[in-house]
């Protein structure tokens, strides 16, 4: 690989044996070099290939204006979640959440200080990507002594989150709120009672997040299984009801259409943490 240039003491911008350009960290990388100079690719930690051109011109940017131990950091925190989640992350995720913490860090330095609306239900959606958002709190005060409140933790969590299922944030934070509104139309399920107790409750919540992302990013539908709808249908009118105004909502929210398969599925779930429905197998 051959240097284009030095962003800082530790990253150069590159082009690679492909002719692609990538960003490349290592300890001294960007210290007394040159354009032209070939890069000692031993002493590369971590390269950065981008999506996009215009993903690797923002990347080079960003870490132009931000402290050399703020980009470390941010690399260990998704190294960590990687390792964590045991997911693929999209690259993009260097790009956005280095940026998203960096901006965090500023906002509180300018006594700007914002909560996450969406905190609870980050919370109960996507329980591993808030652990490791809390993980990474600790690592920026541990290393930065700077405290950012535990509303960035869900923040943090919401942009693991999108690299996992290549969204924008926006989606992502669209269909957390959708979610936040299905638990509401459960809530007013007045013939249910969801029991958190429940061993399949984790389940059930894991099911409704995929189920909304699925919806919202036009998964195709497969043919339905009319002998298994019915049966469902039959067997579990209340919980099917549920579940009919659930998809009803995901429908309109994502102008997409959902399976009737699907809305058996969904009930099956519900049926599982519904604590009246346990009530009457055991009398």
């Amino acid at each position: 690989m051959k240097i284009i240039k030095s962003i800082n003491n530790n990253i150069v911008s590159c082009i690679d044996d492909a002719g692609s350009e990538v960003i490349a960290m290592g300890r001294g990388l960007g210290y007394a070099t040159r354009a032209g100079q070939v890069l000692e690719e031993t002493r590369v930690e971590k390269i950065f290939r981008m999506n996009t051109q215009t993903q690797t011109e923002r990347m080079k940017e960003l870490f132009a204006s931000l402290p050399e131990e703020q980009i470390e950091l941010c690399t260990h925190i998704i190294a960590y979640a990687k390792e964590t989640l045991n997911k693929k992350l999209n690259q993009n995720v260097y790009l956005t959440l280095t940026d998203h913490i960096g901006f965090a860090i500023r906002r509180l330095q300018e006594g700007m200080e914002f909560h996450n609306a969406l905190y609870t239900e980050v919370k109960i959606f996507y329980p591993q990507e808030f652990a490791v958002g809390k993980y990474a709190l600790s690592l920026v005060r541990k290393e930065l002594h700077v405290t950012l409140p535990e509303d960035e933790a869900a923040s943090i969590a919401l942009h693991l989150v999108n690299a996992q299922f290549d969204t924008s944030i926006s989606e992502t934070l669209r269909v957390t709120q959708v979610l936040h509104d299905v638990m509401e139309i459960l809530d007013g399920c007045k013939e249910l009672a969801l029991d958190p107790a429940s061993p399949y409750y984790d389940e059930f919540i894991i099911h409704l997040k995929f189920l909304a992302l699925r919806v919202f990013s036009a998964e195709p539908e497969t043919r339905p299984e009319e002998n298994f709808v019915t049966l469902i249908r039959k067997t579990y009118p209340v919980e099917y009801a549920c579940a009919d105004k659930i998809i009803a909502y995901l429908e309109t929210q994502s102008n997409h259409p959902v399976s009737d398969e699907k809305r058996a599925y969904l009930a099956v779930h519900i049926c599982r943490v519904n604590q009246k429905n346990e009530g009457e197998k055991n009398e």
